[in-house]
């Protein structure tokens, strides 16, 4: 299924092998969209694709390379793996990634009233661009490894403020590979960023991490050599259990 230009408001009830792709149109699923996995599943490279009733199906691989996807579901959807080159994931429904979630490519954006939660490994590294960012103006919990990489980072409020909560959950893991100074970065809003998993800053010199409040799990005492912590507004708090790590030396 290819949708190239126009309005469509006529996923009502759709089953299909192969790809859904959207190219310059705007499509509105709000009923049954079952996708049967042949290689392909959703691709959306412009326009805006919006789902917003029961979605099935192995949906592998799912990209969007600009444009929008947003998932308006009632019922939690869950991606085996995603792709994000460049566009907007958002919506007002929650979703998840239970394997690899790469971002790459340009600037990119996740927002909506909806979560976000990754199981695998998810990881940042913007090619196209130097100095490229992240948008994030959706909570997102990560129960995996979260890699921000390049000389990349994540723009905590962006686009349109609001809250945005950036959870590094127990057991998971947020590296700091990127080489940019401030690997998250408070744009506007209420932005928190909460660790109770583990911290690792894995580039050398001085790192500056910024937003309205940091929650960090406190465990035999915080480590955060060379980072130091900006909070735009608010104060930061500790809570259960986690570490910060150094893994270079300075």
């Amino acid at each position: 299924m290819n949708w190239t230009q126009g309005e469509l408001d006529a996923l009502r009830r759709a089953y299909a092998a192969g790809t859904l792709r959207v190219s310059g149109a705007t499509v509105h699923g709000n009923g049954t969209l079952g996708l049967v996995n042949t290689g392909a599943a959703i691709a959306v490279g412009s326009g805006t694709l919006n789902l917003g009733g029961a979605v099935s199906g192995t949906l592998a691989p799912t990209s969007v390379s600009g444009g929008t996807l947003n998932f308006n579901n009632s019922s939690a959807v869950t991606l085996p793996s995603l792709t994000l080159t460049g566009g907007t994931l958002g919506g007002s429904g929650d979703f998840s990634i239970s394997g690899a979630f790469d971002i790459t490519g340009s600037y990119a954006y996740i927002t909506g009233s909806g979560s976000l939660t990754t199981q695998g490994t998810s990881t940042l590294n913007l090619a196209n661009v130097s100095n490229g960012y992240l948008g994030l103006n959706r909570n997102w919990i990560n129960n995996g490894t979260l890699n921000i990489a390049g000389d990349d980072f994540v723009y905590l409020g962006l686009p349109s403020g609001g809250t945005t909560t950036l959870t590094n959950a127990a057991n998971a893991t947020l590296n700091l590979s990127s080489t940019n100074a401030s690997a998250l970065v408070h744009y506007t809003g209420t932005t928190t960023v909460h660790n109770a998993g583990t911290l690792n800053q894995n580039v050398s010199g001085s790192h500056t991490l910024s937003a309205s409040s940091f929650r960090w799990a406190y465990h035999e005492g915080i480590r955060a050599y060379g980072i130091s912590f900006a909070k735009a507004v608010g104060e930061w708090s500790l809570a259960g259990e986690a570490s910060i790590r150094q893994n270079t030396t300075l």
